[in-house]
């Protein structure tokens, strides 16, 4: 989430043990890594700095539970971990703070952004989800169908991808433009236009 603090998945490892055994130096680390970007999220989502603070540690809160129950399985995932639950708890926020507009009769979510799609967009939103899952499936190399699900899909960390395929960084970006342009052939083909 940070790249100035982008950890390799052995550290990330290391990390999630050191948690586990209840290590609070471990703790620290985990939120120092990710207190930028969890910020940027929940800004995003709310809209309003002083409701950020407190879902903020709501946010890590729950990510270190989490963690501490063994919820997170692969350690290599934590990044988009975090991103879940802090995207989760920003919306848990949002709809309280709907829900304490509406008994007060007053304004209290005014100010924050409504991140919500309406039910038609959550709907087509599904579909090309599903599309683009399938269109991955469809595509003739493997190395092609692992980038992009590794990179777009899990958001895995484009330097753990290189170092577990044993490539460089422009390797990775030359292999992934191209199974990008394959993907889009077969986007078009499937729906006669390009989408974004």
């Amino acid at each position: 989430m940070d790249e100035d603090n982008e950890k390799s998945w052995a550290e990330l490892s290391e990390i999630v043990r050191r948690i586990i055994a209840g290590d609070s130096g471990a703790e620290a680390e985990l939120v120092r890594l990710y207190q930028k970007g969890v910020a940027m999220i929940i800004r995003r989502i709310l809209g309003s700095a002083s409701a950020g603070e407190d879902a903020a540690q709501d946010t890590f809160r729950k990510i270190l539970e989490k963690v501490r129950r063994g919820e997170l399985r692969e350690a290599e995932r934590l990044s988009g971990f975090v991103r879940s639950v802090a995207r989760n708890t920003s919306l848990e926020y949002l709809r309280r703070a709907r829900k304490d507009d509406d008994q007060e009769g007053g304004d209290a979510a005014e100010h924050m952004s409504d991140p919500a799609p309406n039910q038609l967009d959550e709907v087509l939103s599904d579909e090309k989800a599903r599309a683009v899952h399938q269109i991955i499936e469809e595509l003739k190399l493997k190395r092609d169908r692992e980038l992009l699900r590794r990179y777009y899909i899990d958001e895995e960390d484009k330097d753990m991808i290189c170092a577990s395929l044993s490539i460089t960084r422009a390797q990775f970006n030359n292999v992934i433009s191209r199974a990008k342009s394959r993907f889009r052939d077969l986007y078009v083909q499937r729906f006669g236009q390009r989408d974004g």
